[in-house]
């Protein structure tokens, strides 16, 4: 039976998704997930980390949803799958991946669509779908083109073939590699970080690198000038600038944890 749960802790939203035995990625885990991400952002949290009970992240798709489906009902089944997607990417705060076991097809696009992976040492990650004549039809091939380049999301799906996790981390899919039994450990620690940063400046990064990727670093030039400079009006940032001044350089740098603390606005 499929489920997905949330549990909230010092402003991380951690969210668990289970389809046992495979953890495989369906309709109804794409809706489950889009109403907890959008309730994360509703309630105030402030970083996400995405995991999965049982021995492996996810198996992929149910292929069950892919048999006898005609092209106008995939259209439509896609076009709901993507509205998990855009959730995901648009969150206005930072999003990890915390992979183990398996990683495949629509389970690896789910973990790209997040802004971080950290990894298991021993996952194996594969865009297995050339293998029953699809593609990635969650747009694993060119978000993992926006990581690596396009050579490695070629070779990477047009084979199908398993990597491993130092393998994405030196071609810049994966973030971190861990050892399985610290994986949740270093996955909360690292978004408690990031949970207890200048947020609201996070979701402009977010925003700022999204767009140069859809429309290119000119572009994006203009659309920073009203993306981002409403950080001015924040109290984090006008905050930080005054202790700056204050303390200088060297001793804000220094004693930064101490003398900061961002509320996101």
């Amino acid at each position: 039976m499929t489920s997905v749960k949330v549990e909230t802790t010092d402003d991380v939203a951690v969210v668990t998704m289970a389809n046992p035995p495979a953890n495989l990625f369906n309709s109804e885990l794409a809706v489950a997930l889009l109403e907890v991400v959008r309730g994360a952002e509703a309630g105030g949290a402030r970083a996400m980390v995405l995991r999965s009970d049982g021995p492996l992240f996810s198996g992929g798709a149910d292929v069950e949803m892919f048999h006898g489906t005609s092209p106008s009902a995939a259209r439509t089944m896609l076009a709901e799958a993507f509205r998990l997607i855009e959730a995901i990417e648009e969150a206005p705060f930072p999003v990890i991946a915390a992979v183990h076991g398996l990683c495949l097809a629509a389970g690896l696009e789910m973990a790209l669509a997040c802004d971080l992976i950290i990894a298991a040492e021993g996952t194996q990650f594969a865009q297995v779908e050339a293998k029953i004549g699809a593609a990635t039809f969650l747009g694993g091939v060119y978000r993992i083109a926006e990581r690596a380049g396009t050579a490695r999301a070629f070779e990477i799906t047009f084979g199908g073939d398993f990597f491993d996790p130092d393998t994405f981390e030196r071609w810049n899919i994966v973030n971190r590699v861990v050892p399985p039994d610290e994986l949740d450990a270093k996955a909360m620690q690292w978004a408690r970080r990031l949970a207890a940063g200048p947020t609201a400046a996070h979701a402009v990064t977010k925003r700022l690198v999204h767009h140069a990727t859809d429309h290119g670093v000119r572009r994006t030039d203009g659309y920073l000038l009203d993306a981002a400079t409403p950080l001015f009006a924040t109290r984090d940032m006008q905050h930080a600038v005054d202790l700056l001044i204050t303390h200088g350089a060297r001793e804000f740098m220094a004693n930064h944890d101490q003398l900061m603390s961002f509320d996101g606005r």
